[in-house]
């Protein structure tokens, strides 16, 4: 082999690896570019998600706080369970009273037999807050499906009383 075709193959093979260092060089640029824009897009749906989430639960603790208000003085809660099912959109609003009574925005809705609403999470939560309150994830005694409750104590009438929205996660 001649010095010409030496000198040639050895431009050829320094050619070959300056490409592949270059496009690896540049495959591993375009690869963090790529996972950091990525990145930064998975935050800002999850920040978004979880403002959204905030604002939703907010629109709910509302409706159970300016539920639970006339609730103190109301001989008739039906209408304002009614009210507050409506504007929290709750598949259920409730009150639950210390003497074990529970009365539903269904008026014809009654609590299965034997049914102490003092003992549910809920009602002691609301009883110990001075706010409203968001239950975990339960399965819910009348439904029998996965759900939450927002809920609020009041003055019922001289005794304790907890007004509550029940939303189901399906």
């Amino acid at each position: 082999m001649s010095l010409k075709q030496r000198l040639l193959v050895f431009v050829a093979i320094l050619l070959m690896v300056v490409i592949a260092a270059l496009s690896g060089l540049a495959y591993w640029q375009m690869r963090t570019e790529i996972v950091n824009g990525v990145n930064k897009e998975i935050e800002a749906a999850v920040r978004g998600n979880r403002e959204a989430l905030a604002r939703w639960m907010a629109q709910r603790r509302d409706a159970i706080n300016a539920t639970a208000t006339p609730l103190t003085s109301a001989s008739d809660p039906i209408p304002f369970l009614i009210a507050g099912k409506d504007a929290g959109r709750f598949d259920q609003t409730f009150a639950g009273y210390a003497d074990k009574r529970m009365i539903y925005n269904l008026a014809e809705k009654k609590a299965a037999e034997g049914y102490d609403p003092t003992a549910r999470p809920w009602y002691k939560q609301a009883i110990e807050s001075k706010d409203a309150i968001v239950t975990a994830p339960y399965i819910s005694a009348s439904t029998k499906k996965l759900g939450i409750t927002v809920a609020r104590q009041f003055d019922g009438g001289g005794q304790a009383a907890v007004v509550g929205g029940d939303i189901s996660l399906e």
